[in-house]
């Protein structure tokens, strides 16, 4: 995984991107991602970088929970759709280190393309949003590549504010059981 190729795709979602509903479909079961997220020191935005080159300075424990949606069929979405429901279970379930300093742990657009990619962006303050991405799901082992990082706009993110991470994947096929409400 290459996170400088990350980065153009993951702030799109920013500028509002979200992804469009089809006729029904079949339906992505939930994931839960149980992270250890390293704050990344050394991003360099002119050249790309491998996650194995980075470094950190820290490690923080990050979980998330992607509710049941329907699969998405053709390409990517386009940044001027309008944004569509988001999965109501669609959230952060622990963040013990505020990592993450949403307004709420819900997020505003979800672009779900699982298994290949999951965009996911929410206010922080102002203009400032922050923006995960989700790759390299490998079913095999049970895991998926997480990047969080703030920004404001295409152009504009905090160098500073930059987490990588190895998740471990729980898929619940068909989503929560009877009369779970969160």
């Amino acid at each position: 995984m290459t996170v400088f190729r990350l980065l153009p795709a993951g702030l799109a979602l920013i500028a509002g991107v979200s992804h469009a509903q089809a006729a029904p479909a079949p339906l992505l079961p939930e994931r839960v991602l149980t992270c250890r997220m390293g704050h990344v020191t050394n991003f360099d935005a002119h050249r790309e970088q491998t996650a194995a080159e980075l470094t950190y300075d820290g490690f923080h424990a990050f979980a998330l929970r992607l509710g049941v949606t329907p699969l998405r069929a053709g390409p990517p979405p386009d940044a001027t759709e309008a944004p569509t429901p988001i999965a109501p279970r669609t959230r952060i379930l622990a963040d013990p280190d505020r990592i993450a300093p949403q307004v709420s742990p819900r997020f505003e657009r979800v672009v779900d393309q699982w298994p290949q990619r999951v965009e996911l962006s929410a206010p922080i303050a102002g203009r400032v949003k922050n923006a995960l991405v989700i790759t390299g799901y490998d079913p095999a082992r049970g895991t998926a590549n997480l990047f969080m990082m703030r920004a404001a706009e295409l152009t504009q993110f905090d160098p500073h504010q930059m987490y990588q991470g190895t998740c471990t994947v729980a898929l619940t096929p068909g989503g929560p059981h009877r009369g779970h409400t969160d």
